[in-house]
């Protein structure tokens, strides 16, 4: 029998904080949460008149950020982190300034230090507004201990160094 590892926290409560797309602490940022909902990552996000493109539309940037962001959570609850190795994205629906937006993603297999994720972005009416598929490359302990070595707090949360 295999014993699965311990689930990381999907949220970042730790003393860096400054992630762009998650960052409590970065004021310009998505701020964004999650939620584990079975086998699938769910966060929400409000699209912002600070984060628009044309005039009164979101930026395609910030949609992609939110796509790769709650992929980056699916290997999370398998207890890993991963950078992204490749993302395809297809925006099918603009966004609306103002738009509540739900975004989902789910583990599409892989194997050792690869792991294939995908996910969609709905517009409040349930239309998908984006949908990617990401190829994650998982992060050794090391790797982890050296990005947190400034931060003891996010090494702990980590469980490295």
């Amino acid at each position: 029998m295999t014993s699965q590892p311990a689930a990381l926290p999907l949220n970042d409560a730790s003393d860096y904080g400054l992630c762009f797309a998650c960052g409590p602490r970065n004021d310009g940022g998505l701020q964004l949460t999650f939620q584990q909902d079975g086998d699938t990552v769910v966060t929400t996000y409000t699209a912002l008149e600070r984060h628009q493109g044309f005039p009164g539309f979101l930026h395609g940037a910030v949609i992609t950020g939110l796509l790769d962001e709650v992929m980056s959570r699916v290997p999370v609850m398998e207890g890993r982190w991963g950078m992204s190795a490749k993302l395809d994205i297809r925006f099918r629906q603009p966004v609306r300034v103002g738009d509540v937006l739900t975004a989902t993603a789910r583990k599409d297999g892989g194997r050792g230090a690869i792991m294939r994720t995908s996910a969609q972005v709905t517009l409040p009416d349930g239309r998908v507004a984006a949908e990617a598929t990401a190829t994650f490359a998982l992060l050794s302990p090391d790797a982890l201990a050296d990005m947190a070595q400034d931060y003891p707090g996010l090494a702990q949360t980590w469980r490295v160094g």
